[in-house]
């Protein structure tokens, strides 16, 4: 293949189109280096099979490990990864809303640092979201048998979706099983705008928050987004691997977001 066969291959091969991945990082040394080595070397692909380009934002939460001396390191062999360093703890929750209003992609998707979920499944919903013309793809932990981890987060995490999905479901018209689902596929636009109105400082209040304003959204032709919800796989780590989610504590506060978000 010639120089100039290989610019038209480069040119039909891909699109203009850029995904944006957020990934909130707090002490995570054990898994960053694996997952952003994944991220990085991962193709994705439209429905169509055109490639799309990606950039990976790290926001680190204040880490007191080695999270942010190991992403700096691998900035330098992958310059799509930016790294983003809060000076406090600001939470997880604010820590992605950072690294929301910072990403310039057409799409923004939502990545844990941990290995809990398979990069592959957020190309999956990106092809789908495109492939029907939605604005926001959620992924659903419980749409396949990925096993049970905790049995309290499992049934809390299912509990806590209905509770917002009793608000959501009559705008959207569609059930969310997983609100609290790290892969939230979202419009670029609509996430940056979103974003910056973003308030909620616990760790998980991002989930019920984003998922109770993104289903108020209207477009320019006063209709909402259209959303699409897909089965994905899951494998829950456990607190001596650095889980951070506690079914009670959490779950409470989360109920109290769902009610403080789409209620007032």
């Amino acid at each position: 293949m010639n120089l100039n066969q290989n610019k038209l291959f480069t040119l039909f091969t891909k699109i203009n189109m850029l995904l944006s991945i957020i990934i909130p990082a707090f002490n995570e040394e054990k898994t960053i280096s694996e997952v952003l080595e994944k991220i990085s070397m991962l193709k994705i692909t439209d429905h169509n099979n055109l490639e799309i380009e990606k950039e990976i934002i790290v926001v680190n939460d204040c880490s007191g490990d080695k999270t942010e001396e190991i992403v700096t390191a691998l900035s330098k062999k992958y310059p799509i990864i930016k790294l983003l360093t809060n000076q406090e703890n600001m939470g997880k929750s604010q820590s992605v809303k950072r690294g929301i209003l910072d990403s310039t992609g057409d799409w923004v998707v939502i990545q844990d640092a941990d290995l809990e979920y398979d990069p592959e499944d957020f190309v999956f919903i990106l092809q789908q979201v495109l492939k029907n013309n939605c604005d926001v793809g959620y992924g659903n932990r419980f749409g396949i048998d990925n096993g049970i981890g905790y049995i309290a987060n499992f049934w809390g995490n299912i509990f806590v979706s209905a509770c917002s999905s009793i608000f959501t479901s009559a705008r959207l018209h569609v059930y969310i099983p997983d609100m609290e689902v790290c892969y939230k596929l979202i419009r670029g636009a609509v996430a940056r705008e979103i974003g910056k109105d973003l308030v909620s400082r616990s760790n998980f209040g991002f989930e019920p928050e984003i998922t109770a304003r993104l289903s108020r959204y209207k477009k320019a032709d006063n209709v909402h987004l259209k959303f699409i919800v897909l089965p994905i796989k899951y494998y829950p780590r456990t607190f001596a691997e650095g889980k951070k989610m506690h079914a009670v504590k959490d779950g409470i506060k989360a109920i109290i977001e769902i009610i403080k978000f789409n209620l007032f």
